[in-house]
């Protein structure tokens, strides 16, 4: 038995799946880009305006190409997705930052510091560099292409979901775009492997808006992978039930596979999820929420369904301290998103405040709930060594373990996390009383003092430069 189906059953997944299908055939998506109606058209689709309509056939017959796994190659690590990866990357898009009890807007620097977090991490596996918020003295090449090249000079890690910053383009965002992926191919220096993810946001209910399809066909032509994922809210944006959110959701999901799979057959997608709950009392999304945990169990069971890799999940609080609701709710999900087993996991460390907030100790304690669940979904190793008869022998009755250096097995065996505090009560009181937002802070601080860049060559250097701030040409 899989994971998912101790919350939703084979059956129960074939049900959102059918029920999609009536979606896509009785009520529609709409494409608001030319382009992609004429797509749908030239494949038989029934067009009515903007709004397409997909009968089984053309759907089965579509996804039926889409590849069950795939590999980013690029010079700082190759990852393959598809059969629960779980490749980590950090928190992204938050504008404020949480510190010392206090939220404020994030400055250029703390992105930075945000940023050195990520790459000194080790349970992050990917890296991204969030924009640079403060950016009335930039240059437009800079506000564009900033993300994209702090990435590829001062990251370790491979840089997924690498894109120019499009916001603060006025027209026609597809050259910007395109340019910003073409600066990836020329810094690895090949342009025939997939060394990226294009992501493709759908806007509920039952939209593709026109900036994300023009991000589609970028993606499409240069055939990189393609990550799909609505972010629905019940009552708001998507149906009051979480059968009924995910029936909707997914026909987002699929429609966007489907037009990938008519636009460049056997090009890789990601089955992408972030849907989750309301507060209506605020009218505000509820990611810390455990229906969003269970959505991330029905994603496992749709993307299984549909043989392709995905992506849910993450560290994910709607917090706004490093409080107990911080640990309650992050634990939930990251447990939960570690045993669905996803692909790829966005906001997998330091998210508050529904996607809003950043904390750096945040990050820090996310990174020893990582390690905490996974140790526990690890389970119990049962073998002659580990059953230790020759020891229980050797030692006998009342006898002593604790001889010589900490056995190899012990750390192995049992968790030891970096940050929690398991001190005597008698012994933490002596020493101070220091809670462990403190002793975070001064790891973060460590952390940063710990960066140091890689190593790149001249001639990417100076491929770089033009789209890097002035004050962080040199080093950060």
């Amino acid at each position: 038995m899989k994971s998912y189906e101790k919350y939703i059953s084979k059956e129960d997944v074939q049900k959102i799946h059918e029920t999609s299908l009536k979606v896509l055939a009785e009520v529609g998506v709409i494409f608001e880009h030319p382009e992609i109606i004429e797509l749908f058209k030239s494949h038989g689709a029934r067009v009515d305006g903007n709004t397409v309509y997909m009968d089984e056939k053309l759907v089965m017959d579509a996804l039926s190409t889409a590849p069950a796994s795939f590999t980013v190659e690029n010079s700082k690590g190759n990852h393959t997705f598809g059969g629960g990866a779980r490749v980590l990357m950090p928190a992204v898009g938050s504008i404020y930052r949480l510190e010392s009890g206090k939220i404020h807007k994030m400055t250029n620097d703390e992105t930075v510091d945000l940023f050195k977090i990520s790459d000194t991490s080790d349970v992050i596996d990917c890296n991204y560099f969030n924009v640079f918020l403060e950016d009335k003295q930039l240059s437009m090449e800079e506000r564009i292409y900033s993300p994209v090249a702090m990435v590829l000079k001062y990251s370790h890690k491979t840089g997924l979901h690498l894109m120019p910053n499009t916001f603060p383009i006025q027209g026609d965002i597809r050259e910007p775009f395109k340019k910003g992926l073409e600066l990836i191919n020329q810094f690895e220096g090949r342009a025939d492997v997939y060394n990226n993810i294009v992501h493709v946001n759908s806007l509920s209910p039952l939209c593709f808006d026109h900036d994300p399809l023009v991000k589609f066909l970028v993606g499409a032509e240069m055939n990189q992978p393609l990550w799909f994922s609505p972010c629905a809210m019940p009552v708001l944006t998507g149906p009051p039930s979480v059968a009924g959110l995910l029936a909707m959701s997914n026909a987002e999901v699929v429609a966007g596979m489907v037009m990938a799979q008519l636009a460049r057959p056997g090009i890789p997608v990601v089955y992408g999820q972030t849907s989750a709950s309301t507060n209506l009392r605020e009218i505000q999304l509820s990611i810390g929420a455990p229906e969003t945990a269970l959505i991330s169990y029905a994603t496992a069971g749709l993307a299984d369904f549909y043989n392709v890799p995905f992506r849910t999940g993450g560290g994910l609080s709607d917090a706004k301290d490093f409080d107990a609701q911080t640990g309650y709710e992050s634990d939930m999900m990251i447990r939960s998103t570690l045993d669905a087993g996803p692909d790829l996991v966005l906001h997998s460390c330091g998210i508050l405040g529904s996607f809003n907030i950043t904390s750096f100790e945040k990050f820090l304690m996310d990174e020893d709930v990582y390690r905490m669940n996974r140790r526990l979904l690890s389970g119990i190793e049962v073998t002659e060594d580990t059953l230790c008869f020759d020891t229980i022998k050797k030692v006998g009755p009342r006898g002593n373990y604790l001889q010589g250096r900490t056995p190899k097995m012990f750390r192995k065996e049992f968790f030891a996390p970096k940050y929690f505090n398991k001190e005597d009560p008698n012994q933490w009181q002596q020493n101070g009383n220091k809670p462990v937002v403190d002793t975070l802070t001064q790891a973060v601080n460590e952390r940063l003092e710990s960066y140091c860049p890689p190593e790149i060559t001249k001639e990417q250097e100076d491929m770089l430069n033009p789209y890097i701030p002035e004050k962080y040409r040199d080093h950060i």
